[in-house]
């Protein structure tokens, strides 16, 4: 199965986060820094999938300026980032083939190394601007 539609990016979406959630780093920092409603936040993910393998208009927020929020309580660290892109790669490879897959994970992998990028770039402006108030 690829995931060139709604209902493939819906079960891998759903696949995901389970083995996200089971993983005893990253669950904490969904269900207990992050405080993320599952109800509510997998149809905002799986809108985001749509949007970017798709080009479905099924997704309007900030994704950086979430993360920018969930970093300030708990700082994502290398190894935050590399648990995400394995069970995202461990998903993608027991459950799901074909060119639209592939899409998914170069986009996940460059998404994660600007978030991350983006993220160590404000953490030193901000340091800065701190060391610079008498």
């Amino acid at each position: 199965m690829d995931l060139d539609n709604p209902a493939a990016i819906h079960r891998m979406v759903q696949l995901f986060y389970a083995s996200l959630l089971d993983d005893p780093t990253m669950r904490p920092v969904f269900v207990e820094v992050a405080g993320v409603h599952l109800a509510d936040h997998l149809p905002l993910i799986e809108g985001y999938w749509c949007k970017m393998l798709l080009g479905k208009d099924t997704y309007h927020r900030n994704m950086v300026y979430r993360h920018e929020q969930l970093h300030d309580k708990l700082p994502l660290s290398p190894e935050h980032f590399e648990l995400w892109f394995d069970h995202f790669n461990h998903t993608l490879d027991h459950y799901f083939e074909g060119p639209y897959t592939e899409k998914a994970r170069k986009l996940a992998r460059r998404i994660l190394r600007n978030l991350a990028r983006w993220l160590a770039a404000r953490d030193a402006q901000l340091e800065a601007e701190k060391a610079a108030k008498p």
